[in-house]
């Protein structure tokens, strides 16, 4: 059994790790790396039994040489622009949360995760958090640690804590704005040689979501701009509203 699980979270790691390349800004050589990495990616999608479709999209993209470094430089321009992107930006902040106390926690909540499990990011790096990147990385990270925890023969409650983070990780995270993110890229730049990228990653986060028990919710809106948006639920504990009592908030440590 724990054989199997090594397997699965080994496929899940490399996945991981090919779409964190793809989407993190480019440089020099992506392109090639991310050619190399495909037949292990395929490999790993073949184990896990998801994505053929989207699989045949990026394939031949790369078989007919449109996965190049300039074709990446473009794609990335053209959906995120060189500021922070108002039509599909690759930040979580960015997705639901236009208070800015909103933002604040959500990119705290995130470091939080990276630090407990002694994770920073590097010197070089200058980007926020809760890129898109950053975040299928640190699955990538959370996916090999459980497996290598599985095959050393590491005590239950290591395995445990991993399998639990990726978890959370998902329900809190990725699995919330990712696929609100991407479809707005599909829908910016549907021709794009990030498109099939988007599909692709779009079809493995609803099969981990499956894997995990965990329902896909309606997906977040996008911020705009500076405008504040308030369902019409958040009024019924407003402090105003005749025989309703306001709530302490929430605070998360």
């Amino acid at each position: 059994m724990a054989g199997s699980d090594t397997l699965l979270l080994t496929a899940r790691a490399e996945i991981y790790r090919c779409l964190s390349l793809t989407f993190a800004d480019p440089q020099a050589g992506t392109a090639h790396t991310l050619t190399r990495q495909w037949p292990i990616t395929v490999t790993a999608l073949d184990v896990l039994g998801i994505a053929s479709i989207e699989a045949a999209d990026v394939a031949r993209d790369i078989a007919d040489g449109a996965l190049s470094d300039e074709n990446l430089v473009v794609a990335h321009a053209a959906c995120f622009g060189h500021a922070v992107s108002k039509d599909c930006p690759p930040y979580e902040a960015e997705y639901g949360q236009a208070h800015i106390f909103e933002k604040t926690q959500t990119l705290a909540d995130i470091a939080g995760f990276y630090r407990a499990f002694g994770l920073e990011p590097a010197v070089a790096i200058r980007d926020r958090a809760d890129h898109i990147a950053f975040e299928l990385e640190f699955m990538e990270y959370l996916c090999r640690k459980q497996a290598f925890a599985l095959v050393n023969g590491h005590p239950p409650d290591r395995i445990e804590q991993c399998q639990g983070a990726r978890r959370a990780f998902l329900e809190a995270h990725l699995g919330r704005w990712g696929f609100s993110f991407l479809q707005h890229l599909i829908r910016k730049e549907p021709d794009c040689v990030l498109a099939p990228w988007a599909k692709l990653l779009e079809a493995f986060l609803a099969a981990e979501l499956n894997s995990t028990g965990i329902e896909r919710r309606a997906d977040p809106f996008l911020n705009e701009g500076d405008i504040d948006r308030v369902e019409d639920t958040a009024c019924s504990a407003c402090p105003i509203m005749p025989g309703v009592a306001p709530q302490p908030e929430e605070v998360r440590p």
